[in-house]
Formats: structure tokens, C-alpha cells, sequence
């Protein structure tokens, strides 16, 4: 398990709160030594940072043959984007469920519908990449990593763009 700094505590705890616990934070920021809106910006920071690295490993896999856990990455890359942008909107991680975050995506993000049923299909192929032991080839599997990691970069640019456009990062 890796090691945790009182600040990855904190900031953990933040980025993983409902809204209901948000809210009842005091302004002043008493229990944290850090204004509540300055944390949840660092952690709407740091999951689209990680949505980043999940792209990154993602292109390393397809480099490599491992379309499978390519089309894994690249979804993993989707849903934190997509967690970002939702925690930073309604300022708390309410919809965090993979069936249930797509629905929930800032109705003013640019092409939200397209967006949902990119988030919704990737989900539904790294389901299959991750669980179904059929097509077994890896080549069976190239061009829809091939198709996703396209629509992930693009997806994470958009959450990107959205958040900081915002005032979410």
C-alpha cells in the first residue's frame, strides 16, 4: 500500500465527500487549514492529472500490442476526467458510480449528450476487454483501442478545457 502524507489524507478525504458533507464544511475552513473551494479545486486538479497519466499508460499499452488493457486505461482515463468535472460542479463526489456518472455530466459541457454515450460505450468495452475471455487474440481487440484511445484524448480534452474554462483548476 502506498504511503500517505497528511496532505494526500486530507485531500482524499475532500475528493471523496458527498455533497451533503461538503456543504456542512465551515466557510472559515476549521477543519482543514485550507479554504474548502481551494481544496476542491486541487483535487478537480489532481484527478484530471491522473486521467493524464491513465492516457499516457494507455498509449504505452497500445504501443506495446496490450489492447486490452489499453481500452482499460483509456476508460479509466474518461471516467476520472469525467469524476473531475463532476465533483467541481456540484462540489461533492455524489455520482461517482460507472453506471451512473455519465448521466450526471455538467449539462453545459461542450456536446454533453455525444460525451455521456462515449463514457457510457468505453465503460461497456473495457467491461468486455476486462472480463469476457472471447475474442482471446489480442489482435481482435486492436481497433477498438485503436477507435478509444482517440476518443479519450478528446474526451479528456474536453473535461480539461471545461474545468479550467470554469474556474475549476
Amino acid at each position: 500500500m502506498p504511503a500517505f502524507t497528511i496532505t494526500d489524507q486530507m485531500l482524499l478525504s475532500i475528493s471523496t465527500s458527498k455533497q451533503a458533507v461538503l456543504a456542512a464544511f465551515p466557510a472559515s475552513g476549521a477543519k482543514h487549514p485550507f479554504p474548502l473551494a481551494d481544496l476542491i479545486r486541487q483535487a478537480t486538479t489532481d484527478r484530471l492529472l491522473l486521467a493524464g497519466e491513465h492516457l499516457r499508460a494507455g498509449d504505452q499499452l497500445l504501443f506495446a500490442a496490450h489492447y486490452r488493457s489499453a481500452i482499460s486505461r483509456y476508460y479509466y482515463a474518461m471516467y476520472q476526467a469525467a469524476r473531475a468535472v463532476v465533483f467541481a460542479e456540484i462540489k461533492g463526489d455524489d455520482h461517482e458510480r460507472h453506471n451512473i456518472l455519465p448521466r450526471n455530466l455538467p449539462q453545459h459541457l461542450t456536446d454533453v449528450a455525444m460525451r455521456e454515450a462515449e463514457l457510457t460505450d468505453a465503460r461497456l468495452l473495457r467491461n468486455q476487454a476486462d472480463y469476457d475471455v472471447y475474442p482471446i487474440g489480442e489482435p481482435s481487440w486492436e481497433s477498438d483501442a485503436r477507435g478509444l484511445a482517440v476518443t479519450a484524448a478528446n474526451f479528456v480534452q474536453s473535461c480539461e478545457t471545461f474545468a479550467s474554462s470554469n474556474g475549476h483548476v
